[in-house]
């Protein structure tokens, strides 16, 4: 499936941390997660398909 800049850029993703927090981040705002730089909206992808969180 081909994501467009634009698109990422209009979708808001919500992560919620350990504490409680909710932080919301546009799709391809870079975030470091594990050590590594993710684009939110592929982290959000692999976290939801169980790649990351589940332990």
């Amino acid at each position: 499936m081909l994501v467009k800049e634009q698109d990422l850029e209009n979708t808001t993703y919500q992560f919620e941390l350990e504490d409680g927090e909710v932080v919301e981040l546009k799709g391809n705002e870079e975030i470091e997660y594990d050590g590594e730089l993710h684009s939110a909206a592929n982290l959000f992808d692999a976290m939801k398909e169980g790649y990351y969180g589940k332990f």
